[in-house]
């Protein structure tokens, strides 16, 4: 069975500025009640994300007495605004900025006059606050049948047309025609958001490519349900769902190629699920050597294996640009190192992000916890007393880093004696993930093998060396928390992405790779390592190639994803190992 996941699938701009609005207010704010005004979006399993972490939604204005109130991505009317302001509670506003653009365009024609009719259902949050800002009278119209239109809509001066911002496109249309054809004076405003076109659209493309259409969403999002009667117009066999558990193995009989959409309000983590079940499907199909050699292949980057076998190769790496003959019991000592270290800490995960970013892989660590962790205490005293053998020195380094890595997760301040602290371990320092890991890779794959001959040091190589490992790591890192940053920031997780968001990230990215390009070339011919150092720099183009390839893509297969990016560090070992025979 082969998937295909739809570019725009997921949370739209709105949709994603709403939520990270209301974490960010619950992370920075004082302990006050936050509420929604409704629901913040149209997701209940994001709703019962939110209701997990203490920000709850109320119905009705009579409920709002205190605290902090947020404007849910929809928007609220006018009327609404000012009894909010009446009650001097402090207002949040989440609206989506396509539909405030509605409502100032609703607002200037209803000073003029105007009659506004809102393509949209009338039900809908966000038509009935756009109906709020329609002073000289307004109406909403379902489609060019709707009863409402013959009799409600005036003949004779000036009307607005807008459309609810997730109206779809023929709908709008087909009202506009009618209008038109019947009033004498019409302004037709296509206020339709771009993201919701493209989403419509690419489904139509995506349904003559495929053999049937799984559309996520929540069953109450409007926007999600047009994307299934697109799908169905295209005369395609579609399938609704909220959740993985809705599909069964039958539901997708006779299909081979299943295209994968999702609403705008769906979360990532809950496309991911979908796909591991379909997934799951799949290779429940299969049989024989391909399904085995696949499931080895998942299990390997899982256990971080293969994260392992770069290490490794990073070591073979940093000791050919320090001028020194690969020597293997370094190696091995970096790959125990980065095994047991990764595995370990994702043992000792408790904020519960990988439930959200990477499901099967949770449920693979909750399956196998007690053979995972005597994998991870075995490499760990391997490492230690192999470390050993490359000296002294390099086993007191390691041994300490080891234990470092050990604590990284455990609390060192009680909450008892300091319950105003907010950081009670090295986990919670915001940002702390990632240059620790980078700091952990390069000194195992750097330092520790040089350490079992102190006297035949050349430090600018050393120091180009941990550079250039440290560099290439963090990017490593980073680029992951993008992809998960979702998942983490509901569960309050503060990576770098978080804290200086995702445009910041990627040109620090892009930043790092173009320091590390100039670095390998500069030393190169500067003399200070070999030349080697021009061959490394295809490492950081396969780097710099991703960072442009995912740019705009959030959801990808994740264990292809670290699978790749963890093999540039293997190749980059060969290619090492390769000019050293040279």
């Amino acid at each position: 069975m082969k998937i295909r996941l739809a570019n725009t699938a997921g949370f739209c701009m709105g949709v994603r500025r709403a939520v990270d609005m209301v974490l960010d207010l619950q992370r920075a704010a004082p302990p006050v009640p936050i509420v929604t005004y409704g629901p913040l979006i149209h997701n209940p399993q994001t709703l019962d994300l939110l209701a997990s972490r203490g920000i709850r939604q109320v119905s009705s204005l009579e409920a709002i007495d205190r605290g902090t109130v947020v404007i849910r991505a929809h928007g609220i009317s006018p009327q609404e605004r000012q009894i909010l302001k009446d009650k001097g509670v402090k207002i949040i506003d989440a609206t989506c900025p396509r539909v405030a653009r509605v409502q100032a365009v609703i607002r200037k024609h209803a000073a003029r006059g105007h009659f506004c009719v809102i393509v949209g259902d009338a039900d809908h949050p966000e038509v009935r606050g756009l109906l709020g800002f329609a002073s000289a009278g307004g109406l909403a119209l379902s489609g060019a049948d709707d009863p409402d239109m013959p009799t409600l809509v005036p003949r004779n001066g000036g009307i607005c047309v807008v459309a609810q911002t997730t109206q779809e496109v023929k709908t709008f249309d087909a009202v506009v025609r009618v209008l038109r054809e019947q009033c004498s004076d019409v302004q037709v405003y296509n206020t339709i958001c771009d993201s919701t076109k493209k989403r419509q659209s690419e489904v139509a493309r995506l349904a003559r490519q495929v053999d049937m259409i799984v559309v996520v969403g929540g069953k109450g999002s409007g926007n999600t349900r047009r994307l299934v009667q697109v799908a169905e117009a295209q005369h395609i066999p579609s399938l609704h769902v909220e959740t993985e558990a809705e599909m069964e193995s039958e539901d997708l009989a006779g299909a081979e190629v299943i295209g994968v959409t999702a609403g705008a309000s769906t979360p990532n983590w809950q496309i991911r699920r979908v796909i591991d079940r379909l997934k799951e499907i799949g290779m429940s199909r299969q049989s024989g050597f391909p399904k085995r050699l696949r499931r080895l292949a998942d299990i390997t980057v899982m256990t971080y294996g293969w994260a392992a076998l770069g290490g490794g190769g990073l070591s073979a790496t940093c000791q050919v640009l320090q001028g020194r003959p690969v020597s293997w019991l370094p190696v091995a000592v970096t790959m125990l190192f980065v095994f047991s270290m990764h595995l370990l800490n994702r043992l000792q995960e408790r904020s519960g992000a990988v439930r959200f970013n990477t499901p099967d892989i949770a449920e693979f660590y909750a399956r196998h916890r007690n053979l995972l962790g005597t994998l991870a205490l075995v490499s760990s005293v391997a490492a230690v007393v192999l470390s050993y053998q490359v000296s002294i020195y390099a086993c007191v380094l390691l041994f300490a880093m080891v234990v470092a890595g050990r604590l990284y997760t455990e609390p060192i301040l009680s909450a008892s004696t300091l319950p105003k602290i907010r950081w009670r371990s090295l986990k919670d320092l915001p940002g702390s993930k990632t240059p620790l890991v980078a700091a952990g890779w390069a000194v195992s794959a750097t330092v520790v093998p040089v350490l079992g001959s102190v006297s035949d040091i050349h430090v600018p190589a050393l120091v180009v060396s941990f550079l250039f490992a440290a560099g290439m790591v963090f990017w490593r890192t980073a680029m992951s928390d993008l992809l998960d940053i979702q998942g983490d920031r509901i569960v309050g997780r503060e990576t770098i992405p978080i804290l200086i968001g995702v445009k910041r990230t990627r040109r620090m990215l892009l930043g790092l790779l173009g320091a590390l390009a100039v670095l390998l070339i500069g030393s190169a011919a500067g003399g200070l390592i070999p030349p080697i150092g021009y061959w490394l720099i295809t490492s950081v183009l396969v780097f710099g190639a991703f960072l442009m390839l995912f740019r705009r893509r959030h959801l990808v297969d994740r264990l292809w994803f670290e699978g790749v990016i963890d093999g540039n560090f293997v190749l980059a070992g060969l290619v090492s190992m390769a000019y050293g025979i040279s």
